[in-house]
Parts: C-alpha cells; structure tokens; sequence
C-alpha cells in the first residue's frame, strides 16, 4: 500500500503522486512535509522515505527509509534506517543511520553513526568525538575538523584541516595551489591513521608528538600553472558571451507572452526565498528519480520523457528568472522612474547574474543557488 502524507502543498505535489502510483514497483511508502518548520517528534515513526522543506526542520523521531531535506535549519536526532540527503545553511545530525550521509550547508556538524559512506560540502565541517562513519568520508570546503573515527578513507579538498581521529585506512587530501594558510594540515596527538597519509599543499604538514601514522606520509607540492587561465582565453570569453545573449533573448519571449505570470514568480521567489530554495532541492533531486521509476514501467516511458523534457527547460529557465528578479530589484533600488520596465530590468538583471556566474570557483556555487531558486519559484507558482 502506497501512503502519500501531504502537510501543505497539496497541488504541487499531485504529479509526483500521480508517478508513484503509477508504478507498480514502488511499494515503499513516504511522507512529504512542508511549511516554515518541519518537526518529527520523538514518538513518531515515518514509514518510507521522508520529503522535507522548510525553514526549520527538527527530526527526533525514527525514519524507515531515507531523508531528503533542505531548509535553513535542520538538526536531526533521531534514526534513519537509509541515507540522509540535505542541504541547508546550518546542519546538525546526531542521530543513527544505516545508509549514506550527503551535506551540503554551511555549517555542519555530525555527531552521529552511518553505516556507509559520508559525503559534506560546506564552508565549515566537523565530526565531532562520538561520530563514527563505516566506510569512506568525501570532504570539500573550507576549514574541516576530525575528531571521530572513519573506518576506511578520507579524501577531499579544503582550506584547511585538523585531523584528531582515528581512520581505517588511507589519507587523500588536497589544500590547492593557493593556499595562505600557515598551516594547512595538522595531525593532532589523538589521531590514528591505519594506511598512508598522501596531501597536496605548499607547505608541511604539522605531526604532534604522539600522532599515530602506520604507512607513508607523501606530501605533493601544488602544480606550477603555466598556461593562461581560461579566465582570459578568447574561447572563454566568446562562450560567456553566447550564454548571455542567448538568456537575452530567452527572457525576451518570457516576457512578451507571459509577463504578467514572470512578475508573480518573481514576486513570489523574493517574498518566499528560502522556500524557493528548500523546493527548487528537491526538485532537482526527486524528478531524475521519478523519471527512472517511470521509464521501469514501460507504460510510463512517455510521461517520463515528457517529465524529463520539462525538467530540462525549467534548469535553464531558472536562472533567467533569477536574473530578471535581480533586474527587477536593482530597478527599483536604484532607478525609481524605469521600475516598471520588465525589459529594461532583465536586461541589467541577466547581464549582472551571468557575469558573477562567470567568476571562478564562487560563480559555479551561485550558479547552483540559482538554480535552486529559480526552480523553487516555478514551483511556488504552480502550487497557487
């Protein structure tokens, strides 16, 4: 038996229903929960997978399947029998899991058990004493700090790190080419490393007296980059400015036929913005998956190409209306007697965002926070 749990959001979410009843196969229930905050309590066991998007998600309570998240604040506590994928500005997970864990925030903090492997992507990340991971841990960003034990590898790129911990096996990590950190990787006292420690940085790595490393330390001097960045290619340069002219006139036919709809979208996705955000997640993340599910029941095949086509269309529309959102903004900030110039405004607006878009590194991850809000609005106003 199928259970679908709706706590808002009733009409958004008909055609994802509608797919999973479809499907013979999916015989797994789930719940899908919505609004400014998410609460789980204790007593309370989700059967199947949970869906979650909010401001402030809490989840104490037991989970038979898998969490798929996004919001501003999430803290989950209680057990998930399969993996954890959330992403959020502040992230804290203390509970046990038998599956995977996938982070992406700002801060996070795990002080849990996983069964498998662990995935983080953020500006600051932590494994606190009581944290333990049984297979591997990928970690990208900033500043990372190890205090709980792995029980294979460890592999990522960052800023920084602290190692404090005990791991399985082998060390992999990557600190850039430009690193100003006096020191990029330190091994603390209370770390044992099983295999060998293999680092890339410019400079040594600090070992303190009683650290424990049973294989080999390697450390790997950052590449000498010699040819022109592609930053200042003409190849480069001439694609930019492709993407921009194309989202020019892309945003041009939006508004000539819908333009009315593009202001209450728009209108929409800055009033609601972390709602934007939490939906335009879990879109990216559930239609791929609703498609595949489609696609084994042979009978779906079409919807889901259908499905994947619109999915396809609305990636590339976000951005676009993230740009003439921005437009929109900066017309009325600065330009009061042109505010209603929807043209005037995405014009400036597109031009803006896909210039930061173009910057290294920092316009890839604006890029991906475009997206998400750009499809959450769409959502948003399919909802009303």
């Amino acid at each position: 038996m199928k259970i679908l749990k709706f706590n808002g959001g009733k009409k958004a979410i008909i055609i994802f229903g509608l797919a999973i009843m479809l499907t013979p196969l999916a015989a797994s229930a789930y719940s899908i929960k919505t609004g400014d905050s998410v609460y789980v309590p204790k007593d309370e066991t989700i059967q199947g997978n949970l869906y979650a998007a909010g401001a402030n998600l809490t989840i104490e309570g037991k989970v038979t399947g898998d969490v798929i998240c996004a919001g501003q604040s999430i803290n989950i506590t209680g057990e998930v029998a399969g993996d954890v994928i959330c992403a959020g500005q502040s992230i804290n997970v203390s509970g046990q899991l038998g599956g995977n864990l996938r982070l992406a925030g700002n801060a996070i903090n795990f002080s849990g058990q996983v069964a498998r492997n662990a995935m983080t992507l953020g500006a600051t990340i932590v494994t606190a004493a009581s944290s333990t991971i049984g297979w591997d841990l990928l970690a990208l960003g900033n500043a990372f700090e190890l205090r709980g034990d792995i029980g294979r590898d460890l592999y990522g790129g960052m800023a920084k790190a602290n190692l404090a911990g005990g791991i399985g096996q082998n060390v992999n990590l990557n600190f850039g080419p430009k690193n100003n950190n006096g020191q990029p990787l330190i091994i603390a006292n209370t770390a044992k490393i099983n295999g060998n420690v293999n680092y890339t940085a410019g400079k040594n790595a600090v070992v303190e007296d009683g650290a424990i490393i049973k294989g080999q330390t390697t450390h790997n001097l950052p590449p000498i980059i010699t040819k022109k960045s592609n930053f200042i290619s003409l190849s480069w340069w001439w694609g930019k400015l492709i993407a921009v002219f194309s989202a020019l006139v892309i945003g041009l036919v939006l508004i000539s036929f819908w333009h009315e709809p593009i202001i209450k979208i728009t209108d929409l996705m800055l009033i609601r913005a972390s709602a934007s955000l939490g939906w335009g997640i879990l879109v990216l993340l559930l239609t791929p998956i609703i498609a595949v599910i489609l696609l084994i029941t042979i009978i779906g095949i079409p919807l889901s190409l259908i499905l994947m086509a619109l999915w396809l269309i609305a990636l590339y529309l976000s951005k676009i209306l993230v740009g003439i959102l921005i437009g929109r903004w900066l017309l009325n900030k600065f330009l009061l007697k042109r505010k209603d110039s929807l043209i005037l405004g995405m014009v400036i607006g597109i031009v803006v965002v896909y210039s930061i878009f173009a910057l290294p590194f920092f316009g890839w991850i604006m890029s991906f926070l475009a997206m998400f809000w750009g499809l959450g609005g769409i959502m948003l106003a399919l909802k009303k």
